[in-house]
């Protein structure tokens, strides 16, 4: 029997986490703006709600791990700007949807969008959702820093219409805090995460990170153990990825501090062990919900969608994305805003989209994304399905069958006649069982480093 050392040895290398396909590496660097306008006008005229994604990049400190788009600004001075060209960024793609503007899904991200004041908030959710009305029933999330969180936001953006909130924690030991420059205190924890639920939060998300520097396996029990006493309706437990060639900024962290790989794999097998045990569902890759949460009744009911937000339960299958580095998904067309503050305003400003690269899929590329989201989401891939949504069968996928076939005495995959079934052992490793799909895969390894797949 294959031992736990020899499968990271064989499984623990670069790639992609699939939140699309293909992924921005391939996509084109100089982008016709007249691809975007042709994709809106097709998707105009279908009856689908959209998904929406707000990036408010701003935030007052830079925490060694992040691997986020963000402007740290001390000062507020910046944000009357970047609010005046995001209304004008939701007017253009608005302009360009006139028969299609219902929104089931919206997230903000960042940055830390608590960042803003509680005026500018309600700003952002108005120049938003005058051009894009929310229908009945959608899920209305963002991201929030405990570390900056004001009394007066949280009562806020409830009453706005924001029913799920997702808090960074990454890890509660003071050590690891300490190393990743964050700071964060669990009495700043539990204060948000107490009044979330007092607002009436449908749903409370904690973020929790393995692999950090200092990291044990006695300091993250202590942590997860800790976190599940707060009762998360969702839990994310995301691998850190330290690429320091690609984000200067990491390079404050000693390489020496982090934890082995076959530490890093503990670490997450113990936090599986650990939530599987206190009830929570497995969903895809990284996350775990409470069986009452929609995300695992989603799974067991067929419907966990994937996008660059993540999993979701009412995904809609197109997204529209405002603010620097957001991407969108419409019409057929993966679209990448500028990354740069001050570029993004400048294209916006001047009456254009904000262009940094792009993508027009193929039927082939929608039909892998398909493949690849079903194994990401659902650990299984049934060739009944595939005929009935594309009309072809297993021998499209010849190739990548082979390459499986080769994995099953290593116990992560097993085929079958009706399909390809991932193992509860790999679901660890299921990064690498949606990479044998991937036609783009040599392409990207040679354009981009990825964070590594255990």
């Amino acid at each position: 029997m294959t031992t736990l050392p020899e499968l990271i040895q064989r499984y623990d290398r670069p790639g992609p986490r699939y939140t699309g396909y293909p992924m921005p590496p391939v996509w084109q660097d100089d982008f016709p703006e007249s691809e975007i306008i042709e994709a809106l006008a097709r998707a105009d005229s279908s009856p689908e709600p959209l998904s929406l994604y707000a990036h408010l990049p701003f935030c007052k400190r830079r925490c060694a791990y992040c691997g986020c788009n963000v402007v740290i600004s001390p000062k507020y001075d910046p944000v009357a700007a970047f609010l005046a060209t995001l209304e004008r960024e939701a007017e253009l793609w608005a302009s360009h949807l006139p028969n299609r503007r219902g929104v089931i899904q919206m997230h903000w991200g960042g940055g830390t969008p608590t960042y803003l004041d509680v005026p500018d908030l309600q700003k952002v959710f108005n120049l938003i959702t005058e051009r894009f009305p929310l229908l009945p029933g959608a899920e209305v999330s963002l991201e929030v820093d405990p570390t900056f969180l004001r009394p007066d936001q949280l009562p806020a953006l409830r009453k706005m219409g924001f029913n799920r909130v997702s808090f960074g924690v990454q890890d509660l030991d003071e050590h690891v805090q300490e190393l990743i420059t964050r700071g964060q205190t669990w009495d700043q924890t539990l204060a948000a995460v107490r009044q979330a639920r007092a607002e009436g939060f449908d749903g409370i998300n904690l973020d929790l990170v393995y692999g950090l520097p200092g990291q044990t396996l006695d300091t993250f029990r202590r942590t997860l153990e800790e976190t599940l006493q707060l009762s998360p309706d969702r839990l994310a437990v995301y691998g850190f990825a330290y690429l320091p060639a690609m984000m200067p900024f990491q390079r404050s962290i000693p390489a020496e501090t982090l934890p082995p790989p076959g530490l890093r794999l503990d670490l997450l097998l113990m936090a599986s062990e650990l939530l599987e045990k206190a009830g929570y569902v497995t969903v895809g890759m990284d996350h775990f919900a409470h069986p009452s949460d929609p995300l695992a009744k989603a799974i067991h009911d067929g419907r966990l969608t994937r996008n660059f937000m993540g999993y979701a339960v009412k995904g809609g299958p197109d997204m529209v994305s405002v603010g620097p580095s957001a991407i969108s998904q419409i019409g057929g067309v993966y679209h990448q805003n500028d990354k740069i503050l001050s570029r993004w305003e400048h294209a916006v400003d001047s009456g254009h989209f904000a262009m940094h690269k792009g993508h027009h899929c193929s039927p082939e590329d929608e039909m892998r994304r398909w493949v690849i989201h079903q194994i990401m989401g659902r650990f299984e891939l049934r060739w009944a399905e595939l005929k009935d949504q594309f009309g072809v069968g297993q021998e499209h996928f010849a190739e990548a069958v082979e390459e499986l076939k080769a994995e099953e005495p290593f116990g992560i995959v097993e085929l079958r006649e009706e399909g390809v079934f991932v193992t509860e052992l790999g679901r660890r490793f299921v990064r690498n069982l949606a990479m044998p799909f991937d036609a783009y895969l040599a392409k990207m390894a040679a354009r981009t480093k990825f964070s590594r797949t255990v």
